[in-house]
């Protein structure tokens, strides 16, 4: 039959084995539950990351809005002061088609070299009074021829800054046109970046997430592969005691036998010493050990 001791030792042995099982087993489950965790910090460094791109791509984009609306009203402005100008563009065209600026036989620069001519002559030479009167009179010509040259000139001119103006306000229209095109095509493209990357995060947290429910789950089988590994150690210091409990009274209970049975050689050694019998060495020494003699 078994002895009770023998029995606590197998019962020990198979709690230190269980608690050794345990043990790795919690050890393994925190390692892989630190790995999760450390992957998930991984990942949400990366979204932190991504996210400021995130950022800074809307603020570009926010910008290149801001820029469109203001080109396209600049434009809208142009585009009223163009409508203008073309109605006038179109009035000369047509006054030009219904009466069109004559051309002058003689051009006003000569006109004007030719009065300056007559009159410094007049001035300075003594003609005759006929010669005078016919050079007044074609002095007074002059002026006049002059003074229509002058009078299409300055209507040419107007004109020609009509059709300048016209062809200006419609380069400024075509600058902002392309600029409003330009502009947006920026903006887009930054929304472009900006949804690539609003899907690189998606991707990531999914990943984060999952990696901070297994961290979860896993830390969980940890701490509760922990707990019955307590249980196991508390149910291995119970045997240990009891153990312990067995072997002390043992103990005591042997030094107790033992005790008794020098008592008992002791008195055997009285009672032949007081009957004068001969006494072992040993049998003297416990008398002598007691003052017995």
């Amino acid at each position: 039959m078994i002895s009770e001791v023998d029995q606590l030792v197998v019962k020990l042995s198979e709690q230190e084995r269980q608690a050794s099982e345990l043990r790795d087993k919690r050890d393994k489950l925190n390692g892989e539950a630190r790995a999760k965790a450390d992957r998930r910090d991984e990942l949400n460094k990366q979204m932190a990351e991504l996210i400021a791109k995130v950022k800074e791509h809307q603020k570009e984009r926010d910008l290149e809005n801001t820029k469109v609306q203001d080109f396209k009203v600049k434009r809208e402005e142009v585009r009223k002061n163009l409508a203008e100008a073309k109605k006038e563009v179109d009035q000369i065209k047509e006054d030009e088609h219904l009466e069109p600026l004559p051309k002058l036989p003689i051009p006003e620069k000569v006109l004007r070299r030719n009065l300056k001519q007559l009159e410094w002559k007049i001035q300075t030479e003594i003609l005759p009074p006929e010669e005078e009167k016919r050079l007044v009179q074609e002095i007074a010509t002059l002026q006049e021829q002059l003074e229509e040259a002058e009078t299409i000139r300055t209507l040419r001119q107007e004109r020609n800054a009509r059709f300048s103006t016209f062809e200006g306000l419609k380069a400024e229209m075509n600058h902002y046109h392309k600029a409003v095109i330009r502009t947006a095509k920026s903006s887009q493209r930054h929304h472009h970046e900006m949804t690539k990357l609003f899907a690189q995060i998606d991707e990531i947290r999914k990943e984060a997430d999952q990696c901070h429910k297994d961290f979860i789950e896993t830390k969980k089988l940890a701490d509760e592969t922990h707990k019955k590994f307590i249980e196991i150690i508390k149910g291995k210091e119970k045997y240990q005691k009891e153990l312990q409990g067995i072997r002390q009274k043992a103990r005591v209970d042997h030094f107790r036998e033992v005790k008794e049975t020098i008592e008992a050689r002791a008195d055997e050694a009285l009672r032949k010493y007081k009957e004068g019998k001969k006494l072992s060495l040993e049998e003297f020494s416990m008398l002598v050990e007691r003052g017995l003699v």
